[in-house]
């Protein structure tokens, strides 16, 4: 018999009681609920039916122990089902929603329950009486149930959110709930909704909402801009002069808003030592300024941004204005790597230097600032201004070459590396360049590098300084695609080797030469080039300069002194010169290009420096030559 009296105002007392009491083994009593609330709406007797639900709603919050039952009683099944608010009336709407919030509330099996109906809460939201209450339900269907995450963005909960943000259709009390699930929803997007039109019109009203600043939603609003931006094709359709913008003013605003001490935080992190996943979670702010900067990096990197910028656009023009500006700040790396990718033609390059004096900016950036970051990107750039044959002696006539020789002295290997890039391409096929370096004297405010057992010269030049620097002890680069000093180094007494050794100069190269082999260890750079064995170019590079250096008096003298510092040297050239060919080259038709410098070297130092050498290297260097003549055969 029922448990309940068929009175509605009895009944109602009496199910208070019943559910004040909590739940008991049984809970037969619950199992009439289902069916009396479907007969009080069938008869029309709605405000009856609301209370009841309204008292199940409050029973469940208050008391957990009632989330079990409901659902094994048919009630949760029942109000998930009834719970349409075009059919049924808003206020019994919300009563039901009360109930299926209180009864998924940490309760995965309840969850899964309700998942199914999953729509139809989402269509509660917009309505003005039901949106906080539908957006609570949400809340506790999803946190920490992937499941409901995974069906919000299966059903693209995140493009109802966002245009109920943009109309302004949330209450103020529930927009915390609506960043939450946004950014749940967000994160469960698969690779093909990240890209589709949804995900780009949601981009685009994220970003309009993060202009705006909301103070309290603003790091929320930022941080599913830069989820979206690590997806690289995402980033080619974001890269229009409009959205582009608008990305740029959201960087420059937010790092407007920093303290002075996240400032230098983001500065430390953009560092290419630092490690991004070695951030801690407290410095939030620190952390979304690094994935801006670095995504909007990354954007000017796409071929997109290649087609659709210039540098008269006014982005671009903003940009400049950014790198012009007295005031250094994280986005100055920004502004340093987005004009660097668009210096990738020499007519870009020597427009900006010759007609925007972009490279006297960056020079006294160079000179001024201290933040690796910083000092790598605009090295970065730099570099990219000396491709250009045209641009170099203007470069080193405005004081670049000095630049680098204090570059040089840096801690970080990164900005080490971009310095003696600079200055390989500085003094290649430039020969006021090359004077520079070889005859002037080293910038005052450096201090000369110490090495054991070498005196230090009376007058120091640029060259001395350069070498020296190639022989200091430096700590890893965190990316073998990064500049290494050392290499860098070598290269550049080889370039300047090459046009010294053009039989067509037109200049008096021969005194440079001279001047240039009265550099103490000025042979070592270029031996530790064909004695590593990490980067294959490089190890024959070195073994050219080798060659080059040998075919005059005191080339050879050098060369034969670096013989003599290192007794594995030549073993070392011989495994090298003597390894099998390279692949595609037909044996005993030609020589590879190693061994050729090979014999170059060995030649010249017959020819060169046979007087300086003991007779045991010299029976070395004649066996050597012979045996690598032979193969000639």
């Amino acid at each position: 018999m029922p448990h309940f009296s068929s009175d509605s105002a009895e009944f109602l007392s009496e199910l208070e009681s019943y559910l004040n009491r909590g739940p008991e083994e049984q809970c037969s009593e619950l199992q009439e609920i289902p069916v009396r609330l479907s007969k009080l709406e069938n008869d029309g007797e709605l405000e009856i039916a609301e209370k009841t639900v309204q008292l199940l709603g409050t029973a469940v919050g208050q008391q957990k122990k009632w989330q079990i039952p409901f659902q094994s009683s048919g009630v949760l099944s029942l109000v998930t089902q009834q719970l349409n608010p075009d059919k049924v009336p808003i206020v019994l709407c919300k009563q039901y929603l009360r109930v299926i919030g209180n009864c998924v509330a940490d309760n995965d099996s309840n969850r899964q329950v309700v998942l199914d109906h999953f729509p139809s809460i989402v269509t509660c939201l917009g309505k003005e009486e039901l949106d906080f209450t539908a957006f609570a339900v949400l809340l506790n269907l999803c946190t920490d149930f992937e499941p409901a995450q995974i069906q919000a963005a299966t059903l693209r909960l995140d493009s109802t959110i966002v245009n109920l943000l943009a109309t302004d259709n949330i209450p103020k009390e529930a927009i915390d709930y609506a960043t939450d699930l946004l950014a749940w929803t967000t994160e469960k997007l698969t690779p093909v909704q990240m890209k589709d039109n949804t995900s780009i019109g949601i981009f685009d009203k994220i970003l309009d909402l993060s202009l705006q600043y909301d103070e309290d939603h603003y790091h929320e609003y930022v941080a599913i801009l830069v989820y979206y931006l690590q997806d690289t094709e995402l980033q080619q359709t974001v890269a229009t002069p409009e959205t582009l913008e608008k990305l740029l003013d959201l960087m420059f605003d937010f790092e407007s808003r920093l303290t002075q001490e996240e400032v230098q935080g983001v500065f430390r992190s953009l560092s290419v030592q630092i490690d991004p996943a070695k951030i801690t979670s407290e410095e939030t702010s620190t952390l979304l300024v690094l994935q801006l900067i670095n995504s909007i990096s990354s954007i000017s990197a796409s071929d997109t941004f290649a087609k659709n910028f210039s540098v008269s656009s006014s982005v671009v023009k903003k940009v400049r204005s950014k790198l012009l500006s007295l005031s250094m700040s994280p986005s100055t790396v920004c502004a340093c790597v987005i004009l660097g990718n668009l210096a990738i033609s020499d007519a870009v390059s020597i427009d900006m230097v010759e007609d925007m004096g972009l490279h006297l900016t960056l020079l006294g950036l160079l000179s001024s600032r201290r933040e690796p970051a910083l000092l790598f990107a605009a090295a970065g750039f730099m570099r990219h201004l000396v491709f250009p044959e045209a641009n170099r002696t203007a470069l080193g006539e405005a004081g670049l070459i000095e630049a680098c020789c204090s570059l040089l002295t840096n801690k970080d290997p990164s900005v080490r590396g971009e310095a003696a890039a600079i200055l390989c391409k500085l003094v290649s096929n430039n020969f006021q360049n090359i004077e520079k370096v070889v005859y002037e004297a080293m910038p005052d405010d450096i201090q000369p590098a110490k090495h054991t057992g070498v005196e230090l010269p009376p007058h120091p030049t640029i060259l001395y300084h350069i070498v020296s620097q190639a022989l200091i002890p430096t700590t890893p680069l965190p990316s073998t695609s990064m500049k290494n000093a050392m290499i860098e180094i070598g290269r550049t007494i080889i370039a300047i080797l090459r046009y010294l050794g053009q039989a067509n100069a037109e200049q008096d190269v021969e005194p440079v030469a001279r001047h240039m082999f009265k550099t103490p260890l000025v042979a070592r750079p270029v031996a530790r080039l064909a004695r590593q064995r990490l980067f294959a170019e490089a190890r024959s590079e070195g073994l050219l300069g080798l060659g080059l250096m040998a075919q005059s008096h005191e080339g050879a003298m050098a060369v034969i002194e670096e013989l003599k510092a290192d007794n594995a040297l030549l073993e070392t050239i011989k495994d090298f010169a003597t390894s099998p060919a390279e692949e595609g080259q037909q044996v005993g038709s030609s020589l590879g290009r190693d061994h050729q410098n090979a014999l170059v070297l060995l030649h010249g130092l017959a020819a060169n420096g046979v007087n300086a050498m003991d007779p045991s290297m010299r029976h070395d260097v004649d066996s050597l030559r012979e045996e690598l003549s032979r193969l000639l055969l």
